[in-house]
């Protein structure tokens, strides 16, 4: 019961650590990716490059529009290939307006007819060019060569059939694809570089916990059950500490009781050994006067004997109850809880001790006249009852009062118990239920006890998850037996077991 308790007090984690380290994984590879994109982007290498590109593109637009016109002025004109003077008239102003352009007219067989003053256009080889230029356009891939462009237009002049070519000005590269490649992989390099630190850093936290927890685990083992584990968020980490710092709470408190056993036991074998010697040494001292015949007369060895037998008999009474606590304090007590109604067990209680009339004690019982129900082991609870008003019939006064009242509340049965004796100090009210001791007035030898007797009481009130208390006020001692009213017999038997 206990623990199915405290596992529910700890409770399951609400964040799922695998779930956390998979968003931190996608989050920083995410942002990793995007500082590379980013670089790509903003690098000004790759800059220029488009930059070029847009500027190799007008200037081609620039080119192809001039091929027309001049394409359509020299189809206007009516005139035949031979005809160089007319083409050289036409072409010439064009030439002298675009010196970075290269000029030539070709007829079908690739002869040059006319070209502009352009060193590269008169080493052009018209063939090898008429060749890539149908090559590309039967392939599609008709990309622009950054070195050299050359622009062809087919002219229809007096059924003759010839070429004007347009040769582009020269773009030298800016960049070299090994530089692009280095560029590139210096981004990816950066990219990686940022999503292992940002998986560190956020990972950092959880490495560090879990050292820390790794840590206290070292202190727990080296027996410092004092340490507890700090619980940091709602994961399976948090979850583990609260178990563990659980543990070496259950760890400390068996050490605790293992130790109070130990203590226990040691108090126990000293007192016992105390109170046995006693009545030990008083025994062998009577059988000796007998066994030497050291006595006056038979009365006088009647009295031996029969001082002998009472000795031996509180002797036996003594080692009894000693046998008896010995059990109650053992973990699996045997107990047999059945409802019974106390009222009717106090008053049958009361009606067996004919000592309170013997010594003119005057008896006043307040129990309810409605049945007083509750779940109890009858037999030991019987104990308890009969130890207390025993207790109070041997230190009351003479004459005195003994008053039994027993009443309820909406959770517990309260019995209560009051004898007139001598004043009693608050140290030794403190002690009343520990084992072996006995007030100054009952070490005396008329009153007959034990000192095992309350601790019996106080441990059997225990069992049944109750409360035994004493109060002292004036000449008047008053015993209190709180009891719960309502409670399941199966979870008291389980919390036991526990004890």
């Amino acid at each position: 019961m206990k623990t199915k308790n405290n596992a529910d007090k700890i409770g399951r984690p609400s964040v799922n650590l695998n779930t956390k380290l998979f968003l931190i994984f996608i989050l920083s590879l995410v942002i990793s990716i995007f500082s590379f994109f980013l670089f790509i982007f903003i690098n000004p290498q790759f800059g220029d490059i488009r930059n070029q590109q847009i500027e190799q593109q007008k200037e081609e637009e620039t080119i192809r529009k001039l091929l027309a016109q001049l394409t359509h002025s020299l189809e206007e004109k009516h005139m035949s290939l031979d005809d160089i003077d007319n083409i050289a008239s036409t072409l010439n102003p064009i030439t002298d307006a675009h010196p970075n352009l290269g000029f030539l007219v070709a007829n079908a067989k690739g002869d040059v007819l006319f070209h502009s003053n352009n060193k590269k256009i008169k080493s052009t080889n018209i063939k090898y060019l008429l060749k890539q230029k149908l090559a590309a356009k039967s392939t599609g891939n008709q990309s622009f060569n950054a070195h050299y462009s050359s622009f062809i237009s087919l002219l229809s002049l007096q059924d003759d059939i010839g070429y004007l070519i347009i040769e582009g000005p020269s773009f030298d590269p800016i960049f070299s694809p090994n530089r692009y490649i280095y560029q590139v992989y210096m981004g990816l390099g950066g990219s990686v570089l940022i999503f292992f630190v940002l998986f560190l850093l956020w990972t950092r936290p959880i490495t560090r916990y879990i050292k820390q927890i790794e840590e206290g685990i070292n202190r727990i083992v080296n027996k410092d059950w004092t340490y507890s584990i700090p619980v940091k968020g709602k994961n399976e980490l948090s979850f583990l500490a609260k178990n563990i710092n659980w543990m070496t709470q259950q760890m400390r408190k068996r050490f605790e009781k293992e130790r109070k056993v130990e203590q226990a036991k040691n108090e126990l074998i000293t007192n016992l050994s105390h109170d046995l010697r006693t009545p030990l040494t008083s025994i062998i001292g009577y059988l000796t006067l007998v066994k030497d015949k050291q006595y006056k007369n038979s009365e006088e060895l009647e009295r031996y004997i029969q001082t002998t037998y009472g000795i031996s008999f509180k002797l036996k009474n003594l080692l009894d109850e000693l046998f008896e606590y010995t059990k109650l304090s053992l973990p699996d007590v045997d107990m047999q809880f059945q409802e019974v109604d106390l009222g009717g067990v106090l008053y049958q209680l009361v009606g067996e001790y004919p000592m309170f009339e013997n010594r003119g004690l005057s008896v006043k019982v307040e129990i309810p006249d409605e049945a007083v129900f509750i779940s109890i082991d009858i037999e030991k609870m019987i104990r308890v009852f009969d130890n207390l008003l025993s207790n109070a019939e041997k230190y009351s006064h003479e004459s005195g009062d003994i008053e039994i009242v027993l009443y309820t509340n909406e959770k517990q049965v309260i019995a209560r118990i009051s004898n007139t004796t001598d004043q009693i100090a608050s140290e030794e009210l403190s002690h009343l239920f520990d084992k072996f001791y006995r007030m100054d007035k009952a070490r005396s030898s008329k009153v007959v006890g034990s000192g095992i007797g309350l601790s019996i009481a106080k441990r059997i009130v225990e069992l049944h998850q109750g409360e035994i208390w004493a109060e002292s006020e004036q000449n008047k001692i008053t015993m209190y037996v709180v009891l719960p009213l309502h409670q399941d017999t199966k979870e008291k038997e389980t919390i036991y077991e526990d004890l």
